[in-house]
């Protein structure tokens, strides 16, 4: 799990990026609104369970072409850019991000190739020190060799703005990088049991030292076997085991550098209903070091997640959270952190081409292990809201408004900290 994510960038005192009709077009490289890419909402917190859409807006309809540009712009207001606990030394900006994306889908044969990249330019207006462009990709290769035989070869990357990542709010700002390729394979044994496998690498790089969340690599691979029901439901279980490496150590603590991660998961897809679709999963994970015989943490995971279409213009997403992570605000204080996490994230499409999101976030997250002198017992509290509303005036553009709220509270002194956030943005597709 990641904490949550921001944004960032930062300029002279005038806006370098045009203020016209390509200026106004959103950066959300996404259906959803400006809040989902810029807020504080952690966008690897959900993965919600497939179940077909509300009727779309009017200009939702499904494009025949198989490539797709994306051209956006997003303006934001963030009344604590730096996360600092006393409002005497918060600092308020306002941000532009510029976007240009490519989305492709095409089918050769059995074959599915799949490509989205998109380019965005971070344009601070007082703090120009922040200013970055971030290449973000997803791209995959559904292949088919046999009807029994399918499986993925799979490559991205996400990068942006991790506040709340940081072990004090020092006034700098993290950038988190995330890379992961896979391949995975499914064999279909008889009607109803498939065989699973797979391999991985991921990467985690954090741009501040003083990020909570360590630099790491991990690479391994999995072996499982899932069941399929007539309904459509299934169980899944996977053994799953990775090497990897804490990053940006000095030397002097290479003993300390490795690590092995052994996780049991199962998990579900149930369809109880036409209108409702849920997915978990739970797992046992254990991390050892290298230097010693114990484990550096170990403990059950996991998520369920909710979507419920209520009517025809209601939907509602929901979902709890269990985390464990790695938690090393020094190279030689390995720790961790364990935590939950509630939301609830109704939709309302008040007509064919409008839509209003509310999303309500709450967590807690209990530091242990070797943590640093004064930080014994740490118990952070997060809430992470927001509100945002879309327009599509017309086929293929989107206007977005967007409020959020992102507050930490923590037993320790000045951890705390507030920030409102107020977004508009417009995305156009050709």
């Amino acid at each position: 799990m990641s904490p949550v994510a921001s944004s960032a960038s930062i300029t002279q005192p005038s806006f370098s990026f045009p203020l016209s009709l390509l200026g106004l077009l959103l950066s959300v490289a996404t259906p959803t609104l400006a809040l989902a890419q810029q807020s504080p909402i952690d966008p690897n917190w959900v993965q919600q369970p497939r179940l077909p859409d509300l009727p779309p807006l009017r200009n939702q309809s499904q494009l025949p072409e198989t490539m797709q540009f994306r051209l956006g712009q997003t303006l934001e207001h963030d009344s604590n850019i730096f996360r600092l606990p006393d409002s005497s030394t918060r600092q308020a900006d306002t941000y532009g991000v510029t976007t240009l994306g490519m989305k492709l889908d095409k089918r050769y044969g059995l074959q599915r190739v799949e490509l989205d990249v998109n380019a965005q330019d971070y344009r601070y207006k007082n703090n120009s020190s922040l200013d970055f462009t971030a290449i973000n990709y997803a791209a995959a290769w559904r292949w088919n060799l046999t009807p029994r035989f399918v499986g993925n070869v799979t490559a991205d990357r996400s990068e942006y703005i991790d506040n709340s990542s940081l072990v004090q709010s020092t006034g700098v700002v993290n950038h988190r990088s995330e890379d992961t390729q896979r391949v995975d394979g499914e064999y279909e044994l008889g009607s109803a049991v498939r065989l699973l496998g797979g391999v991985f690498d991921r990467s985690v790089k954090n741009s501040g030292a003083a990020s909570a969340v360590s630099n790491t690599t991990v690479a391994g691979g999995e072996v499982g076997a899932k069941y399929v029901f007539l309904t459509g439901n299934a169980l899944a279980y996977r053994y799953r085991k990775g090497n990897g490496e804490y990053g940006g150590l000095p030397v002097t603590t290479l003993p300390s550098r490795h690590f092995s991660d052994v996780e049991h998961e199962f998990s579900f897809d149930w369809i109880p209903s036409g209108s409702t679709a849920v997915q978990g999963r739970v797992a046992h994970i254990e991390r050892k070091r290298d230097e010693t015989a114990g484990s550096e943490f170990s403990g059950v995971v996991g998520r369920v997640n909710v979507n419920w279409v209520v009517t025809g213009k209601t939907r509602i997403e929901a979902g709890v959270i269990r985390e464990i992570s790695s938690y090393q605000p020094s190279a030689i204080i390995p720790s961790y952190f364990v935590g939950g996490r509630v939301y609830i994230s109704p939709v309302w499409n008040p007509t064919e081409k409008t839509a209003i999101r509310l999303r309500l976030d709450q967590g807690l997250r209990y530091y242990k292990g070797t943590l640093e002198p004064g930080f014994s017992g740490r118990r952070d509290t997060l809430s992470q809201d927001g509100l945002s509303v879309e327009w599509e005036p017309r086929r293929n553009v989107k206007l977005v408004a967007s409020l959020a709220y992102d507050k930490r509270s923590s037993t320790i002194q000045n951890l705390d900290y507030k920030a409102n956030l107020l977004g508009l943005s417009a995305l156009v597709k050709f």
